[in-house]
């Protein structure tokens, strides 16, 4: 059932067709204008930020660039349950979760709206404060972006992220033999995870400088699906299906049996924790003893290996029988 909210908070359904004070009462000038406000210092002056054709900006000449770029769309992303303000934190933390899956800092960015001009205004406004919030706290700057009006009850932002990685992590470059390991809990997105979570920007960066990280991706589609990213060819995950670490709410539930807990942190997706794997060779309890006194109060859970395998290539086997695990295959965009 979809919460409806009323007042400052109401849906974003209830801000359309509003005919007080929609979009389409302002110009395109004056809402970039409006748009300057709302970012406050989220948005350096032009010809840094918003105001002419191109942002200008530096990037050093030795360490890597990197750019992300991600959608929320109503309906696909967030529906009426969800506040202006958590949307626009949601897009920007799920962005910022890209960066941190290469090991990266986040530096620029650019937004576009697509909507519709009946929008109400104030519900716009709501969403740029979410974006700001997040903005200041991981002291990125949105630096420019477009306006697109369509018809029809329809809202869409687009962010693209600019940063820098000085040992950019890829994936799909997960060896046979290396140790698989998550950060946090699995499976807390249906209970609001899914908007409001922290991405692991110091702990992809810090793992990025280790010399022992050989792949990393952030947990969005679901761990059985970024699995299967990490995984090079004839080569299986084998995964100890004791070991995955739950979010609370979901091993508590006792409406729920281990087979459907266990499909919820394989498949339920927006977890936005970090899938890692580690180099066979490390020493591993040192590798957990460094973790746990550099980030002592984020766990970081051993689930499984890499194992060669021509016969599995590119499945996920159960660690204890050596067969393919069929929790589905995580979220498919199409």
């Amino acid at each position: 059932i979809v919460r409806r909210l009323v007042g400052s908070e109401m849906c974003i359904r209830d801000r359309f067709n509003n005919e007080t004070d929609t979009l389409k009462n302002y110009s395109e000038e004056t809402l970039i204008q409006h748009i300057k406000e709302w970012l406050g210092t989220s948005s350096p002056p032009s010809p840094f930020g918003i105001g002419d054709d191109c942002a200008v900006f530096s990037q050093s000449e030795t360490i890597p660039s990197i750019v992300s770029t991600d959608a929320l769309i109503y309906g696909r992303h967030f529906d009426d349950s969800i506040k202006a303000y958590d949307a626009g934190r949601k897009l920007t933390l799920r962005n910022l979760s890209d960066i941190a899956a290469m090991g990266g800092s986040p530096t620029i960015a650019t937004l576009s709206i697509i909507t519709s001009k009946t929008l109400d205004h104030s519900w716009l406004a709501e969403f740029y404060r979410g974006i700001k919030s997040v903005a200041d706290h991981y002291a990125l700057k949105i630096v420019g972006g477009d306006l697109s009006a369509v018809e029809g009850d329809h809202f869409q932002a687009v962010m693209t992220i600019i940063g820098s990685a000085k040992n950019p992590i890829l994936r799909h470059s997960a060896k046979p033999n290396d140790y698989l390991y998550v950060t946090g809990h699995l499976g807390g997105s249906i209970t609001g995870k899914h908007f409001d979570f922290t991405p692991r920007l110091k702990e992809g960066a810090w793992l990025s400088q280790q010399g022992c990280t050989t792949s990393m991706v952030d947990i969005t589609d679901g761990l059985s699906k970024e699995l299967k990213y990490l995984l090079s060819k004839n080569t299986a995950a084998s995964i100890d299906l004791n070991r995955i670490p739950i979010a609370e709410h979901i091993q508590n539930d006792p409406s729920k049996n281990r087979e459907k807990i266990l499909q919820h942190a394989f498949c339920d997706g927006e977890d936005y924790e970090l899938l890692i794997s580690i180099d066979a060779k490390t020493d591993i309890a040192a590798f957990e003893a460094k973790w746990q006194s550099t980030f002592p109060k984020l766990a970081l859970t051993l689930i499984g290996t890499v194992n060669p395998s021509k016969e599995y290539d590119g499945h996920i086997l159960d660690q204890s029988t050596h067969k393919t695990i069929e929790f589905g295959s995580g979220f498919e965009h199409f």
